[in-house]
């Protein structure tokens, strides 16, 4: 199985999530692409079965290098490809924080993929750093969704 990883990150936060969930991805035998927003791909190459993305919730939403990248990732690559979305940001309640996940995965739903999670949160303090435990957590659901897209693949497979 083949996952893409991209992450938007202003102080380093997300691309730790995002290089632990890329680990655990690798762990479980995908073949893992990880990218920052300003390079990742605009076509999600073919072959990919899981495309993760994430970023820091600011303004109760994306950043703005996420929102760009949204804009132009091109929905042809996105019909067969499970999704998920992921943000770090603070421990407050979601109404206060917002959430750059829940944006990113309507979006991703929009332009065609399958979205296998709504957005899981991984919380930073105010400082900002990740909270403890915070990298162990996001392996965890890696591994869970390397599990989840398994499981879908082998169900959908007409052998």
């Amino acid at each position: 199985m083949n996952a893409l990883v991209v992450y938007a990150t202003r102080t380093g936060n997300t691309r730790r999530v995002a290089e632990s969930i890329a680990d655990a991805l690798r762990a479980r035998g995908l073949v893992v692409a990880l990218h920052d927003v300003v390079d990742a791909p605009g076509l999600v190459p073919e072959g990919t079965d899981l495309m993760l993305v994430g970023g820091p919730t600011e303004g109760h939403g994306m950043t703005p290098p996420m929102a760009a990248y949204l804009q132009r990732l091109d929905r042809s690559g996105l019909r067969s490809v499970m999704a998920a979305a992921f943000d770090t940001r603070l421990w407050w309640p979601r109404i206060l924080s917002g959430s750059a996940a829940a944006s990113i995965a309507r979006i991703l739903r929009e332009k065609g993929a399958r979205v296998i999670d709504e957005g899981t949160s991984f919380i930073v303090s105010m400082k900002p750093e990740l909270v403890a435990g915070e990298l162990e957590r996001a392996a965890a659901w890696g591994r869970e969704l390397a599990e989840a897209v398994d499981t879908r693949l082998q169900v959908s497979d007409p052998r």
